[in-house]
């Protein structure tokens, strides 16, 4: 049995970074379907860590997939740097240019608009800007920081030591890497978080990563908690 417990009766799935990988997200929600189906009595949460967007082919999709996901189901949706950084680049050319090397390029693509050849102009920004729908942009605008549920707290990156979670920045929440990951010290909960990509999921006494690099690896993790123990789905 794990030491961190969530309420009796209650089941929650969590999901790593997809980044653009509709079809490993569609396979994940058809295995979630089956696991609940042949182990009904629960009452089902989905929490998505975040990071849906970038580097894999069909960012766009992904982001359809979850908001229909939204409408049917329980499902908390937490943001990750990349979907931040997709909506500071409809403003900021500076941002604009840094998200295209480190997978903009195929989001955009994947909305139908053309990658700048050079330095981003207003023009390149205001086609990123009127492609997106107001649905997307409300979706995005309503993404959580953090979500809290029984003995776990589930965030993108993770949360710096020493502050309090209701003092954590933004930032660090969806890009810190340390001092966190070499952190020792008990939170008072366990962290569920990605951000990081391994080549398995790593389950640490104050946390457990489920960032398996998707769009390099073909992997999308999927942590299934119940109050009596912890498994992969």
């Amino acid at each position: 049995m794990p030491s961190c417990q969530i309420p009796e009766g209650h089941r929650l799935y969590v999901v790593g970074d997809i980044h653009g990988m509709a079809g490993l997200l569609e396979r994940r929600f058809a295995a979630i379907d089956a696991d609940q189906s042949a182990s009904p009595g629960f009452i089902n949460r989905e929490i998505y860590l975040g990071d849906y967007v970038d580097r894999g082919p069909d960012s766009r999709r992904v982001l359809h997939l979850l908001m229909e996901r939204h409408r049917q189901r329980d499902v908390v949706a937490i943001t990750g740097n990349h979907e931040i950084y997709m909506l500071r680049a409809q403003q900021d050319p500076e941002t604009f240019e840094r998200w295209m090397r480190f997978g903009g390029r195929e989001t955009l693509a994947s909305f139908g608009v053309r990658p700048p050849d050079g330095p981003p102009s207003e023009r390149n920004m205001a086609e990123w800007r009127e492609a997106m729908s107001p649905e997307e942009k409300n979706f995005l605008g309503s993404l959580q920081h953090w979500h809290r549920f029984g003995d776990y707290a589930f965030v993108h990156a993770g949360f710096r030591p020493g502050i309090a979670l209701e003092d954590q920045t933004i930032e660090d929440m969806t890009t810190i890497r340390e001092p966190f990951l070499s952190n020792s010290s008990d939170f008072g909960f366990r962290v569920v978080h990605g951000h990081t990509p391994r080549a398995d999921v790593e389950f640490r006494p104050g946390r457990i990563n489920l960032d398996t690099g998707a769009f390099m690896s073909g992997r999308l993790s999927c942590l299934v908690i119940e109050p009596d123990r912890l498994r992969l789905l």
